[in-house]
């Protein structure tokens, strides 16, 4: 991009007018979308049978054509008894084949009545391969939509955002097409492109003015993006109220970020300047260039507060004003909230965000100030028709024929597996994700994201998902400070197929100030691998297989400080968006440069002596 003029790049939001008339209409014009937006979902919350009803109506009628509901004979019928009947319930590899097609360029009728006009790149959290969700044009509105409705939310909780501003971390990672012509781009990527392309007028809002210039959504690096945020963010730190990532990942990847390059920011803080190391293109130290200015109390400041040994509060001293880290916490995320807890001090992290996916953007959480344990999506009834596969409790078993249920014959405390149908033709489609009924607002149904149907880790017929892998390693985590006072970074999981019997193997990595985490103790890893091997007992097929000697001794390997950043940089490097970017929790076959990075960093190496270890044998490993 050196070179580029950046009066060329459309514009991405709309500027707070100067004068103070005009400034007090648009302020006027900003409630009355904001009062509006509170309206809409207030009404559509309250009958949301209704609502559903006619979206699933609106869906068939447009799809009718579609050679999707043709193949099972649906001969534009639109009611729900007949949808039930004829059309199955899918997943992504059901539709593989036809999605394959319109991305080679086939521009027929395949799924959707309306042209695709893009795909969807999927994070691929768990499965190494991203898949491919193609929308129309509709879609594209729903989501921003949605998109819309989150600051009105927000407002409404924490009144006085629009007195200052937020320091947002984002980065677009560039879009590439596919055979047939299609862009492909992440879902957040995708919003901000089709609100720039549309002069969105709701990001005329004075509650999200951000500290870095809007046209650093062009910068195709991840790091001169990441730098120049932390720049503009410092230079206007007594205006910032908020503090945004995408993930919590990102977040903490951000602030570590910080912690390495503090010396450089301090130099071009102090200068006014911008790191010709750090920032190299000429396009992004155009658009920063205004934000400079020489201010060497600010650079003293930042290298007080950065050069300290406890970084505890780092982000509080940095931003004294700031109100709230806002990022998506919930699911595997959750793993990084009590390291953004000790930056953040007490600045309440919370999550703003929508419970969104790949597929669309479906739920909002009412409550935007809700701590990361209680943070629950109220499923919008207007943008997709949705379905829920009820989740047998433990120990009863799978259950043959169960009845799928709609979105107002949930129950509250019981868990589900939900199905949505969308305008751009996925129908009855599995998303992968458990979604626990906490309550309700208004009429529609309140959930708690629970956990990715895909399994983390399996030896045999045994299944550890997500949600169990987290919950041994948070007690393992806990433990580790306890005793040493470092804290998890991040973690990951692979079932070693190369010993007999195979075992599972999780990676952790944790905070090493002073290099403690060089001294763990052995009886201290011992422990922890005990309290991982209790959790996974709860687990009655592993605890069989292990007792019968089919699945061998947990081992625990600790890598060094910063590993984790490196993994995630081989993803980068695979076409991984950093602002979407989550680290996979279970790596396979398809992981093996991840695997080198994190054998390469290996510290501790430990094997739970409960039992003997396993005897090697030659089994190649994929």
């Amino acid at each position: 991009m050196a070179g580029d003029d950046p009066r060329s790049k459309p514009k991405y939001g709309v500027e707070e007018p100067k004068d103070r008339e005009v400034q007090a209409e648009f302020h006027d014009e900003w409630r009355e979308r904001e009062r509006k937006s509170l309206e809409y979902l207030e009404e559509i919350t309250s009958n949301p049978r209704l609502h559903q009803e006619r979206l699933l109506q609106q869906i068939l009628e447009k799809n009718a054509n579609s050679h999707y509901l043709q193949q099972f004979g649906m001969n534009g019928a639109t009611d729900v008894q007949t949808f039930r009947k004829l059309l199955p319930v899918c997943d992504y590899e059901d539709i593989r084949p036809l999605i394959q097609r319109i991305a080679d360029g086939d521009k027929s009728q395949l799924l959707s009545g309306d042209p695709v006009v893009e795909l969807i790149v999927s994070t691929g959290t768990t499965g190494g391969e991203c898949k491919l969700l193609p929308i129309t044009e509709e879609d594209r509105s729903t989501r921003i939509l949605m998109s819309g409705l989150n600051m009105p939310i927000l407002n409404k909780n924490l009144p006085g955002l629009e007195k200052g501003k937020c320091l947002y971390f984002y980065f677009l990672q560039p879009g590439s097409k596919s055979e047939g012509g299609l862009m492909r781009r992440g879902a957040f990527p995708s919003l901000i492109h089709s609100q720039v392309e549309r002069s969105v007028k709701n990001l005329a809002d004075p509650s999200f003015r951000r500290t870095s210039p809007d046209a650093l959504i062009y910068c195709s690096n991840y790091e001169e993006s990441t730098y120049c945020h932390l720049i503009c963010g410092l230079l206007q730190l007594e205006e910032v109220l908020r503090i945004m990532g995408t993930f919590s990942s990102t977040l903490l990847r951000t602030v570590r970020n910080l912690e390495e390059w503090w010396p450089e920011i301090c130099e071009d803080l102090a200068t006014g300047t911008l790191s010709t190391r750090r920032v190299q293109s000429d396009f992004v130290r155009g658009v920063v260039q205004p934000y400079l200015r020489a201010d060497p109390e600010l650079a003293d400041l930042v290298r007080r507060e950065c050069s300290k040994k406890s970084k505890k509060g780092l982000l509080k001293r940095l931003w004294p004003n700031c109100k709230i880290l806002d990022t998506i916490c919930t699911g595997t995320m959750a793993a990084y909230t009590p390291i953004l807890s000790h930056y953040g001090d007490d600045i309440p992290l919370i999550c703003s965000s929508m419970y969104n996916a790949s597929e669309g953007f479906f739920g909002q959480n009412m409550d935007s100030m809700a701590p990361p344990d209680r943070i629950y999506y109220t499923l919008i009834p207007t943008i997709a028709y949705y379905e829920f596969i009820p989740i047998p409790v433990e120990g009863e078993g799978e259950q043959n024929n169960q009845e799928i249920l709609d979105l107002t014959n949930v129950e509250e405390g019981k868990d589900y597996e939900i199905l949505i149908t969308t305008v751009s033709g996925l129908c009855r489609y599995r998303m992968g994700d458990v979604l626990k009924v906490v309550g309700f607002y208004n009429a529609a149904p309140k959930f708690q994201f629970v956990r990715r149907t895909s399994v983390v880790l399996s030896v045999d017929c045994e299944k550890i998902d997500e949600k169990e892998l987290h919950l041994g390693v948070t007690k393992a985590a806990k433990l580790v400070e306890e005793n040493v006072g470092s804290m998890l970074e991040d973690y990951t999981s692979r079932v070693d197929l190369s010993t007999s019997p195979p075992h599972y193997v999780i990676f952790m990595e944790f905070r090493n100030e002073e290099h403690i985490v060089e001294s763990i103790p052995a009886e201290v890893l011992e422990k922890c691998c005990a309290l991982l091997e209790s959790t996974f007992d709860a687990n009655a097929f592993y605890k069989s297989f292990k007792a019968n000697s089919f699945i061998g001794p947990l081992e625990l390997q600790i890598v060094k400080e910063g590993t984790f950043q490196r993994v995630a940089e081989v993803s980068f490097s695979r076409g991984a968006s950093p602002t979407q970017y989550k680290t996979p929790r279970g790596l396979g076959p398809q992981h093996s440069p991840h695997l080198e990075v994190l054998k390469y960093g290996l510290i501790h190496r430990h094997i739970h002596q409960s039992s003997t270890f396993a005897t090697p044998i030659e089994v190649q490993l994929g």
